[in-house]
């Protein structure tokens, strides 16, 4: 009686309480910039790009297939993947993280519908994806899903988000914090990305490379698409091997989630204000330094500066992007084209070991910066740096600092890979001069992301906004293209990136190391703009 009275008056029985968890959930995913970047900016940038960059040209006379009717199945697996695995697990983690789905065991509503209503949510979004990605290569590109191969392409899509929000489910049972999901299923969609060939266009990957992604989730994926989308192949395309593979996966997420699903977290951490985001942990350094009261201000930017390295080391998905992902694709690139010389002279890896090297610093100086100095601003830690000894400059110099400290363990770490993995030689005034061009690459972007943080309202808004500019500057800038069109070399002559990469490569050129004068100039020119410009935007924000 308690019960059915209980559900009258929340509206109705179990549907109805799944669709409103659903219709929360949607509106949910809507209001969060990153998940709209991740499921329709990235892949819609993409797919724009490889249509700039490969063009569409004929490569099968006999059946007419096109490089963007090749391409497309890239974008629409890639919005697929990211809108559904990454968005369930970061929903379901924060939501045992923080005790929602136990709370929810006292209430109407069974617990299993608030995890239904994220799976649901997410396989819209990632439908959604599909489908408006589906629609610009056709009205851009006149990319065509021959008619034999509709419904094959609607149950291999169907299939393949069932699988990836239980893979999302796996993920956030298995992961003991919120914090640790996000971080493990954005490593794992991107690290699939890769080696599925997701961001290959033109190339093969190495025979055992193709075995393993092929035994996953998303190369199956993308396969079966390419094969529905060739213009060449007669019939319906149902590719049955590749849809068990993707349902063998789907059925292992099922199955772990099952064993090691909790509706609380296996233990409690530390109450909320203590497990808050990077600004609220470095209210201990600031309180340490009204504790000690440093005496210079030398020592209080050390003191920040090693704060903001304690918060690095305890944000495992930062580290992520700026180390691991650079050296997994400076791996995977060598090992496609093979250490050869370039026409001008320089050594593949050492080229690479530059571009990979630029996205790491990028990362840590631009983003992760940006993202962090926003944050402290909107939970009021600048405010009250005015109540201690430091100031915001201070706060600003030393996370400076660290970030200079992070990106020359980015470049030394490519650097060791590159002399002991290819038998590439630096000199050591190469190693000199790439230290300086790396020291005045930091500077320049992390004034570009003060000018960033101090243009956006939010944190939230400038980390999405951070990645995204990144991504695309990455590809006018020589980071992620081994060559680029000539038309895009002025455009990415324009910005800081593509001469830091210049510098760098410039430097670590074996036997034969250059002082990069003009592209030092060009990223000194843009750290004093832009840290003019942001100076004058928060001053005007303080007026306010």
């Amino acid at each position: 009686m308690t019960t059915t009275t209980a559900r009258t008056a929340t509206g109705g029985g179990w549907a109805a309480q799944l669709g409103a968890q659903f219709r929360h959930a949607v509106v949910s995913l809507w209001r969060s910039l990153i998940v709209l970047i991740f499921s329709f900016g990235m892949p819609l940038a993409w797919l724009v790009l490889i249509g700039f960059v490969a063009g569409n040209a004929v490569l099968d006379e006999s059946t007419g297939l096109r490089v963007m009717q090749f391409a497309a199945p890239s974008a629409i697996a890639m919005g697929a993947f990211f809108a559904t695995m990454p968005s369930v697990a970061v929903a379901v983690g924060e939501a045992k993280d923080r005790l929602v789905l136990k709370r929810l065991r006292t209430t109407p509503m069974p617990s299993w519908a608030y995890v239904a209503g994220q799976v649901l949510a997410a396989a819209s979004f990632g439908a959604a994806s599909v489908g408006a990605t589906v629609f610009v290569a056709w009205l851009a590109y006149d990319v065509r899903l021959p008619a034999a191969s509709v419904w094959p392409f609607i149950v291999t899509v169907l299939l393949a988000l069932a699988s990836f929000c239980a893979l999302g489910i796996a993920v956030a049972s298995v992961a003991p914090s919120a914090r640790i999901a996000e971080t493990v299923s954005v490593a794992v969609a991107v690290t699939l990305a890769f080696i599925s060939g997701v961001f290959v266009i033109g190339g093969a990957l190495p025979a055992w490379l193709e075995a393993v992604a092929s035994a996953l989730p998303l190369k199956p994926f993308l396969v079966a698409m390419q094969d529905q989308f060739d213009p060449g192949n007669e019939g319906a395309q149902w590719a049955l091997p590749q849809l068990a593979v993707i349902a063998a996966w789907g059925v292992v997420g099922v199955v772990v989630s099952m064993v090691a699903f909790r509706w609380q977290p296996a233990m409690r951490r530390a109450p909320a204000a203590a497990r808050s985001a990077e600004p609220t942990r470095l209210a201990p350094a600031v309180a340490s330094t009204t504790r000690t009261r440093p005496s210079t201000a030398l020592s209080r930017i050390g003191a920040q500066s090693a704060a903001a390295l304690r918060v690095a080391a305890r944000r495992p998905g930062d580290l992520f992007f700026a180390v691991a992902v650079p050296l997994g694709l400076f791996l995977l690139l060598v090992t496609l084209q093979g250490n050869v010389m370039r026409a001008d002279g320089i050594p593949v890896a050492t080229f690479t070991a530059a571009s990979m090297a630029t996205w790491g610093i990028a990362v840590i100086a631009f983003m992760n910066t940006a993202e962090s100095f926003a944050r402290s601003r909107e939970r009021g830690v600048l405010k009250r740096l005015a109540a201690t000894p430091s100031s915001v400059g201070e706060l600003i110099a030393g996370r400076s600092v660290a970030a200079v400290v992070l990106g020359v363990l980015v470049a030394a770490t490519l650097l060791a890979v590159m002399v002991f993995a290819y038998d590439t030689t630096v000199t050591l005034g190469g190693l000199a001069i790439g230290l300086v061009v790396t020291i005045v690459g930091v500077a320049s972007l992390v004034a570009c992301g003060h000018l960033l943080a101090a243009a956006l309202p939010s944190a939230r808004a400038v980390g999405s906004v951070a990645l995204i500019l990144l991504f695309v500057l990455a590809f006018f800038s020589e980071v992620f293209l081994v060559e680029s069109p000539e038309w895009m070399e002025p455009v990415g002559a324009v910005f800081p990136l593509v001469h830091l990469q210049h510098g760098l490569t410039a430097a670590w050129t074996p036997d034969a190391p250059t002082v990069p004068w003009l592209d030092l100039a060009v990223l000194a020119a843009w750290g004093a703009a832009a840290g003019a410009g942001a100076v004058l935007l928060e001053r005007r924000r303080a007026t306010r």
